[in-house]
């Protein structure tokens, strides 16, 4: 046969398939013909596909005109619209209109399933028909296999004694069971609602039976979200006796999403939630919360009383955009007691915090007014918080190179602070300032920054030192006008494949003397922490409400090797030297004398195996240590050490007002230890530790294990905690429990043991 005539015969059998197929044929006739039924609503999208021709590919057709069979072998190729058959042999029977198809037989779906077998027997469509020993092969490559098939109304796969599973099988025996699957007497799938339905199912883990269900079914792989009960969680509980955690999903639509969370419980009253999630054009909405009668513990004088009462939260936030510039949002938290969040395991937050903003952005310009309101859930702390509103601020940022060589800048600020009982303060700030940068051809790197702040004070019911109250309003103007020129040198060389960086810096500050006034509180600079990070600051105060005045100079020199590698080995060291003595600064803060404690921080990367920080400060005369800060980690992945050590000594620790003395303060001494071993490529353990070593501390604070393994399709976790800490209303102590996730089918959660299960507690 001549390859024209060849190529001739496959086109008059794709033309006789084409015309041959019924459904081609009826949607070919326009709807009202005589003789044909118009197309009933919704059938469109059903029955998509059908009216398409079929092609057909092989090496060699064979066509029995007595019979009416169409044989194609060799690399058959046969397709309809999205669907695609391939196979050794491929017959087609033009009296009954089946296609049968046999040898390494493969049927992509159009939704992206693969469908392998040995023999099938299809309709014209590829929509109908019996598969023998199938095999499929989902689009998120999990896969099914059964005994025998079957292909029902293009919708329905419906599988014979078949087996379930999205893991890997091993490389080097494929014939092992996988991690986990689920073996069933029949399995349903529904392309059309994209579900997967089991009966008289069985979950094995590594072969194993683990858990037996008579019906059991969960969303194929292209379902992203659906209604439905989430996995349950629960456990026994020494705050809540036996406890469950019940969540149900409700998919509203494509923007919004609601959870309803149910917390039956044996010693408190029945607790309800949830959480409701929206998508708008120009912003979204969260809204969550919770709400029970429940015992509410107090600390009245010295005993605790218990009472029943309304327990709850709510927790809210929202961005939306007003237009290209313009944005408003607000975020809500609020509790009605201190322990609710902790005894629910909602939050481990010690401080709420409200906020409502309006925002504005254009090029490098910004603007904002916002109003916060702040939750307190600290026990032990009796201080009030103050309502801020507003606090509003807005910033221009000229072109580089725009004035004098360099950039201006302007800043403004208004802020106002109310206290039921206390100080309330409003503060109007501007600054004017400007900054010019430059490389010398020798590579001198210079930085001259100007500027001049002005801060406007109104203070009612001042309170003093004493604790006294002063129920004069104040009023304040202060100018504060300050220059500072900094100039580094950085000297490098190269070492065979290390580079080695030499680079010293001096910064020259001048502005006049400023001493702290009595009229103006300290709202945002109590807290001094000199470190290496501010040390070039031109105010080492972390606020405005103190400002560093007067003449000083500031000296460090940075040395570090860096290798082509990608590994670095960095030290700094500087200290500051003032023209004149600062009475402002406490004594514990390292700046109230002329020179400086010294600061530093040593950084050691050589390898991806280590990584190690450390920063420094050190008494300026004695050079005894005031605060050292360490962290690194250590070791490969089989056994990586990883951990912290603070220590900071009492006479470094800034008191939060000016009654507190630094001699009533204790040295702080806190280590975090934690080690991590991959022990294979799946499993791996840690441990961590929390400890409080200071003379007179409280000792180990928290402790935890866990035992981890994952792979493509399972995550199981065993964790253990300890808690050595307690609170009033929350009964702290030892937790044990473990997570199960299979893949496609969700987290599984084991109720949690906690409370004092293995002695007792501080």
């Amino acid at each position: 046969m001549t390859p024209t005539t060849h190529r001739l015969r496959r086109l008059l059998l794709c033309s006789a398939l084409a015309l041959g197929a019924p459904a081609a044929w009826a949607q070919t006739n326009p709807v009202g013909t005589p003789g044909v039924s118009p197309v009933a609503p919704g059938s469109a999208e059903k029955d998509k596909g059908k009216g398409q021709p079929v092609l057909l590919s092989a090496d060699h057709l064979d066509y029995d005109e007595d019979l009416g069979i169409v044989t194609a072998r060799g690399h058959v190729e046969l397709s309809q619209g999205a669907r695609l058959l391939l196979a050794d042999t491929v017959s087609f029977s033009e009296k009954t209109n089946i296609v049968t198809a046999s040898g390494n037989v493969s049927i992509l779906e159009p939704t992206g399933e693969v469908l392998f077998a040995n023999y099938t027997e299809l309709s014209d469509d590829l929509s109908r028909g019996f598969v023998d020993q199938v095999r499929i092969l989902m689009s998120d490559n999990s896969k099914f296999a059964a005994l025998q098939g079957e292909r029902l109304d293009g919708r329905y796969t419906r599988m014979e004694k078949g087996v379930y599973s999205p893991c890997e099988l091993c490389a080097s025996d494929p014939t092992r069971p996988p991690i986990w699957q689920i073996r069933a007497a029949r399995i349903t799938h529904d392309q059309e609602k994209h579900d997967i339905y089991y009966r008289d199912a069985t979950l094995e883990v590594m072969g194993v039976p683990v858990m037996y269900m008579p019906f059991f079914g969960h969303p194929d792989p292209t379902v992203e979200r659906r209604s439905g009960f989430l996995p349950p969680a629960g456990g026994i509980s020494s705050d809540l006796g036996t406890y469950a955690r019940i969540k149900y999903f409700f998919d509203i639509d494509e923007s919004k999403d609601f959870t309803l969370e149910a917390v039956p419980s044996t010693e408190d009253d029945l607790l309800l939630g949830g959480e409701y999630r929206q998508r708008f054009g120009s912003g979204s909405l969260n809204l969550s919360g919770s709400a029970t009668y429940a015992d509410r513990p107090r600390i009245i004088g010295n005993q605790e009383v218990v009472k029943k009462n309304f327990r709850g939260h709510i927790f809210a936030n929202g961005r939306f955009d007003i237009d290209q510039n313009w944005r408003w949002g607000f975020d809500l938290r609020r509790v009605t007691d201190n322990t609710h969040l902790l005894r629910y395991d909602y939050s481990a937050e010690d401080i709420l915090n409200s906020r409502a903003f309006v925002e504005w952005f254009s090029g490098r310009d910004y603007f904002s007014f916002n109003a916060y309101d702040f939750q307190d859930l600290r026990p032990a702390n009796r201080e009030e918080e103050p309502v801020v509103l507003p606090m509003a601020q807005y910033n221009l940022l000229g072109e580089p190179g725009s004035l004098l060589g360099g950039r201006w800048e302007f800043d403004a600020g208004l802020l106002s602070l109310l206290r039921s009982d206390g100080n309330d303060t409003r503060r109007l700030s501007s600054a004017l300032g400007w900054r010019r940068s430059d490389i010398a051809p020798i590579g001198l790197v210079s930085t001259l920054n100007a500027e001049m702040r002005t801060d406007g004070y109104w203070v009612s019911d001042l309170r003093r030192a004493d604790g006294t109250v002063d129920r004069d309003d104040k009023a304040r103007l202060r100018a504060f006008p300050h220059a500072e020129w900094t100039v580094s040198m950085p000297l490098a060389r190269q070492m065979g494949t290390v580079q080695h960086m030499v680079e010293p810096m001096v910064m020259l500050s001048a502005a006049p003397n400023i001493s702290a006034s009595s009229a103006i509180p300290n709202e945002d600079s109590q807290d001094i922490e000199f470190d290496y990070t501010n040390l070039f600051s031109a105010s080492r105060y972390n606020g405005i409400d103190r400002l560093e005045g007067g003449q000083r100079v500031t000296y460090g020199v940075k040395n570090g090797f860096y290798g082509f590698g990608g590994g670095s080995s960095t030290l700094f060291v500087g200290q500051s030297y003032r023209l004149q003595k600062d009475t402002d600064f406490p004594e514990s803060s390292g700046l109230r004398r002329r020179s400086s404690d010294v600061v530093g921080k040593l950084e050691l990367s050589p390898s991806p195996w280590m990584d190690v920080s450390y920063s420094f400060r050190l008494d300026s005369k004695t050079l005894a240590q005031r605060l050292h800060d360490v962290y690194g980690t250590i070791g490969p992945q089989q056994f990586r050490v990883s951990g912290g050590y603070v220590f900071i000594d009492k006479l470094a620790q800034s008191p939060t007002n000016s009654i507190t003395s630094s001699t009533s303060l204790r040295d702080r001494e806190e280590l975090t230890l934690a080690i991590n071993s991959a022990i294979t490529e799946h499993w791996s353990v840690g441990i961590n530790h929390r400890r409080d070593l200071a003379k007179g501390g409280s000792g180990p604070l928290r402790s935890g294990a866990t035992i981890t393994y994952q792979d493509e399709c399972l995550t199981f976790q065993l964790v253990g905690e300890r808690n050595y800490t307690e609170r009033t209303g929350v009964d702290t102590g030892d937790r044990l429990f473990f997570r199960v996730v299979l893949k496609n089918l969700g987290e599984f959660m084991s109720p949690a043991i906690s409370g004092k299960v293995f002695g007792e507690q501080r």
